[in-house]
């Protein structure tokens, strides 16, 4: 299994990797520059003979190209011009086949990556050179998202993959080679996630872009609320869900989107904060969005300071937890995607864009001018916490890094971080976003839903850098 980061590799790819690579032992090695751009890895894969031997012959060699695609948004699957690119992602090739995904929460940790592979550029393409002839397992994935397909290679054969072929599953088939994360969504009563989910065709919407409920079966499990909406097609509530950690195991995503009321009694369970800071200890991914900040604020209070009315902070008793209900509600006319990567990728993607309470025009996105609509809560800071010693002693600090940020008041400023992620203690990652994926229903997908497509997949790369227990 290869799952990494933007820089490395996971630990479980070394394994089946070590035996066939060449130009390189097996063991920690630097990635090319070039490789995030779309260019080639350090060596050809032969099975042992490397690349500048005499009997190679650089007539021989194959190479491999193509373009990734987001699940749900290939060529086909959307109108012409309206396909979503995925950077990052790791092309590798290997004389065996990859293991398996574990069909739970795990703890995946990073090493540098050891050999032939490249990385999706922010346009999504990429060219995997040099290969000499043979038959090999090709793997396109990123985060749990995966693709495995063998391909025979010629000598001098160039190979340009169709986009069936290189557009991430929206179905979960490991027989056909075909994965996806195991989700567990609560039926948001303001944040329509799922809709969403159904744009990546993991599961489906109707014309209008909203979720059509009975296509949730097979495809994750969609839970409801204790109170409020309860959606015919649901598993169960989502406290059956916070209050047993083995059946959160189960799930490499949670999402909590937004809903209204006030979870302090649920929270008042140790139990419950409990089973979600070892859920993520042990390498789950807790999304959060909005007013259910508390779910963020009361189990993880140090790494997001929220404005005072709903702010939880840091050693408080249950009877002065926040319910997270911020308010006024507010739009960020002048919100930017702060990570340059992020950034690059979502510049000049063509969709809908939001043009102000609750309309939609079609545009092209400017990933540092643009619109999130659906905002109620304020983060006012992101402190950085001190969250154990390394195995040197030395001190591991950890600060929430602002994927996008905006305004709160037009033309008055300052922007302030829209959506964060952290990695507390363990394995795993946490993210916060002050507004509404899905705020209105609508086609296709606006700048802050494609944000969440992106994180979905880069929040599921594995862990780098020291694991604090």
């Amino acid at each position: 299994m290869m799952l990494l980061t933007l820089r490395r590799f996971s630990l479980r790819s070394l394994l089946p990797l070590c035996s066939l690579l060449v130009a390189a032992a097996c063991g920690p090695g630097a990635l090319d520059s070039g490789t995030r751009d779309g260019g080639g890895g350090p060596g050809a894969i032969d099975g042992g003979r490397p690349p500048n031997s005499p009997d190679a012959d650089p007539a021989s060699y194959a190479a491999i190209s193509g373009k990734v695609y987001a699940p749900g948004h290939g060529p086909g699957q959307v109108a012409a011009g309206y396909e979503v690119p995925v950077f990052g992602a790791l092309v590798s090739i290997s004389l065996t086949p990859p293991p398996a995904i574990p069909q739970e929460v795990y703890c995946d940790q990073c090493v540098d990556p050891p050999g032939a592979h490249v990385l999706t550029g922010h346009d999504g393409s990429f060219t995997l050179t040099p290969i000499l002839p043979g038959t090999y397992w090709l793997v396109i994935q990123k985060g749990q998202f995966r693709i495995d397909q063998q391909a025979l290679l010629g000598p001098g054969e160039r190979i340009t993959l169709p986009p069936n072929a290189t557009t991430l599953p929206s179905r979960h088939d490991p027989a056909s080679g075909l994965w996806v994360p195991r989700i567990a969504l609560a039926h948001g009563l303001w944040d329509k996630m799922e809709d969403i989910v159904g744009k990546m065709r993991i599961g489906s919407v109707d014309g209008s872009g909203v979720f059509v409920g009975s296509s949730a079966a097979g495809n994750f499990d969609l839970y409801q609320w204790g109170s409020g909406d309860h959606p015919a097609n649901s598993i169960g509530e989502l406290e059956s869900l916070v209050g047993d950690l083995a059946r959160m195991r189960q799930y490499h995503i949670i999402f909590i989107p937004c809903s209204n009321g006030d979870d302090s009694a649920l929270f008042g369970n140790q139990s419950v904060r409990d089973n979600i800071r070892e859920y993520v200890r042990l390498g789950g991914k807790f999304y959060v969005t909005d007013w259910s900040s508390e779910w963020e604020d009361v189990v993880f209070p140090e790494f997001i300071q929220f404005s005072s009315d709903h702010d939880t902070p840091a050693g408080a008793t249950p009877a002065s937890f926040s319910d997270g209900n911020g308010f006024p509600g507010y739009e960020s006319e002048d919100a930017r995607a702060e990570d340059a990567d992020l950034n690059a990728w979502l510049n000049g993607q063509r969709g809908p864009l939001v043009d102000g309470f609750g309309s939609y025009r079609d545009g092209v996105a400017n990933s540092n001018d643009f619109i999130v609509e659906g905002a109620w809560n304020h983060i006012e800071a992101t402190p950085t916490i001190q969250i154990g010693v390394d195995d040197e002693g030395l001190p591991v600090s950890e600060t929430a890094k602002a994927w996008v940020k905006g305004d709160w008041t037009p033309g008055e400023g300052p922007i302030h971080p829209l959506t964060v992620t952290f990695e507390p203690q363990g394995c795993g990652r946490v993210l916060y976003s002050s507004y509404h994926t899905a705020d209105n229903a609508h086609v296709g997908l606006v700048p802050q839903e494609k944000v969440l497509l992106y994180l979905i997949m880069e929040i599921g790369v594995c862990k780098s850098g020291p694991i604090i227990e």
